[in-house]
């Protein structure tokens, strides 16, 4: 079912779009017309021999080089889609690189694969844009990688250059423009106007409609500067790869054509293929070999016969790729990812306009003053659910002494969520969206805190059993969650504030004055305030037993470790490994807490 929807997905699309027919049509022209111009040139005979004066031996090694090249590129994916919070298995990403390949061959596009690819990502769970957008950013990677291999080969051979004038032009142009991009995505140093300025070029509005779309999904990899790398690594051995797989066809067939030569061809010929002009670069590809090798005195029929060898083994990988494709079992959507809403790795990027904006609430003139506070502050609407909460709120809430706990012990749990037995509740708590508050068994919180779950589509505030609240703590949540497990306890003066998720595992021991902040702004832009230019959450995971000291911010993304302890004042962000002591700024483990017990018990 679900291959039938991949395969209809793509028949409707072109029916949709009859262009799409035209412009493959002036491709197969192209390409039938580059090749009838080859063939005239020589004859078939001629190229099968030289086909046939290939050593096996030499060509099954180079085909084996492809094999290595999937589990790289795979890896290469797995480093993009883990920085994307989306954990898939190399096995099944090179599986999903062979299905590619096939359709590769069988789409007039070489990036009909890209499409399987991105679908491969959804069926286990993970966002369509999500998805594509990791895709996206794999073969860009891959594309940035060739060009630095061009423009080295362009830069280090005069007899390309001196043909093609205008080549290193056209290569140092796309090298600019891609590390521009790459730098947006990745690393977020202010390119962003020199991008819209670019965008705004005739030619490039697609290209702006493009990263409008799918910059949310784009929001995961600010900052993963070692994701970058990595695969720009791995994209550089790709390549290297490549060379030597092109080298071992010409050894096999006798070229004798200098293996640094190959260095400057195979770059340059590869990027050159990427020009959409024909049907999956045929006719374009043997002519580029015929130019570049016959610089090196390689014949016509030979340099054809090279380029036939070379597409011949992506087809053989193409037919393997559709024979997985036909035996494989689609099975059903995984949704366990989207269903880990705990998670910090699972929490969705949220832009400003999914954020609850409290000013502009306030400022809303078409909307009551009545209104208003009940959106604000109840998260309901209704004359009763307004009476209750006044009621509860105003007779209750500052009574001090033994009175002033039963009667909030008794009345409540009428306005809250959930409330277990024995909780105890201080004096002057702020209540905001009672009813997405969750309490368990024997709960203290202490006078003059906040419990404030406003949200739109939130859950809100969830606290445990035998959890302990500090007085003037502040749990908050801008359309984001707060989970507290059993037995946490948290000192006076602490701040908990979540735009997505923030979990505290249990046996938990918060000292005063720490604040965690599941959120961050976007400040990407220089032309717009900081204020209005969005927020990312990608959540804090605390797990079980952790000690965080006086003091400690915990910035969001941040997961620390099982028996872990953080020194006071430290600043948290990123991971921390189970079992730590970390102290500073930024925090830094300076201890496993196993080792110094083993030492002791030595």
């Amino acid at each position: 079912m679900a291959k039938e929807k991949l395969t209809q997905g793509s028949e409707r699309a072109a029916k949709k779009n009859p262009r799409r027919h035209l412009f493959t049509l002036i491709k197969g022209i192209i390409s039938a017309a580059l090749i009838y111009y080859l063939l005239s040139r020589t004859n078939l005979s001629e190229i099968w021999a030289a086909v046939k004066s290939a050593d096996p031996w030499i060509l099954l090694l180079s085909f084996s080089l492809h094999a290595v090249g999937y589990y790289a590129s795979a890896y290469r994916w797995r480093v993009l889609a883990l920085a994307q919070g989306m954990d898939l298995p190399v096995s099944y990403l090179v599986e999903s690189y062979a299905v590619a390949m096939f359709f590769n061959n069988i789409l007039p596009s070489t990036i009909g694969g890209d499409a399987v690819r991105a679908y491969d990502s959804w069926r286990k769970g993970f966002p369509k844009l999500k998805s594509i957008a990791t895709v996206g950013v794999e073969r860009f990677i891959g594309m940035f990688a060739l060009v630095v291999f061009a423009i080295i080969a362009v830069a280090l051979t005069r007899e390309i250059s001196q043909r093609v004038p205008l080549l290193w032009l056209w290569v140092v142009l796309c090298f600019v423009l891609m590390w521009l991009v790459l730098q947006g995505i990745f690393l977020q140093q202010g390119k962003a106007r020199i991008l819209a300025r670019i965008f705004e070029l005739p030619g490039f509005g697609i290209f702006k409609k493009i990263v409008n779309k799918f910059a949310g999904a784009f929001v995961n990899l600010k900052g993963k500067n070692k994701a970058l790398v990595i695969s720009l690594l791995l994209s550089l051995l790709l390549q290297i790869n490549v060379i030597f797989h092109y080298y071992l066809i010409s050894e096999a067939m006798g070229l004798n054509v200098p293996f640094i030569k190959f260095w400057i061809i195979i770059p340059i010929a590869l990027f050159l293929q990427m020009i959409p002009l024909s049907v999956n670069g045929i006719g374009i590809r043997e002519n580029l070999y015929v130019f570049f090798l016959g610089l090196y005195g390689v014949t016509t029929a030979e340099a054809i016969a090279f380029s036939w060898i070379a597409y011949s083994m992506i087809l053989g990988l193409g037919i393997f790729g559709g024979i997985l494709y036909i035996f494989r079992k689609e099975g059903k959507i995984d949704k366990t990812f989207l269903e880990k809403e705990s998670e910090m790795a699972t929490t969705e990027t949220k832009t400003r306009e999914e954020i609850l904006d409290t000013q502009k609430e306030l400022l809303d003139q078409k909307k009551s003053a009545m209104a208003k506070y009940q959106e604000l502050v109840l998260g309901k609407k209704g004359i009763w659910n307004l009476i209750k909460y006044e009621l509860v709120m105003t007779l209750t809430n500052w009574v001090p002494g033994a009175l002033g706990l039963v009667l909030r012990k008794k009345l409540y749990p009428v306005i809250l969520g959930s409330v277990g037995r024995n909780v105890v509740f201080g004096t002057n708590i702020a209540i905001r969206h009672p009813h997405k508050i969750h309490i368990g068994d024997n709960v203290v919180i202490d006078d003059h805190c906040v419990l404030d779950a406003k949200g739109d589509g939130n859950k809100g505030i969830k606290i445990g059993n035998g959890v302990f609240v500090g007085r003037n703590t502040i749990l908050t949540c801008h359309d984001g969650d707060i989970v507290l497990e059993d037995n946490v306890n948290i000192g006076f003066n602490c701040v908990i504030s979540s735009l997505g998720s923030i979990v505290i595992k249990e046996n938990h021991l918060m000292a005063a004055f720490c604040y965690l902040v599941g959120g961050d702004h976007v400040a990407d832009r220089t032309d717009i305030p900081v204020l209005y230019q969005g927020r990312t959450a990608k959540g804090i995971v605390l797990e079980e037993n952790i000690w965080l000291g006086a003091g400690v911010a915990v910035l969001d993304g941040t997961r620390i470790g099982r028996d872990s302890i953080v020194g006071a004042h430290a600043v948290v962000s990123g991971d921390i490994d189970p079992y730590s002591i970390a102290v500073g700024i930024p925090a830094k483990t300076i201890r496993d807490r196993r080792n110094g017990q083993k030492e002791e018990e030595k």
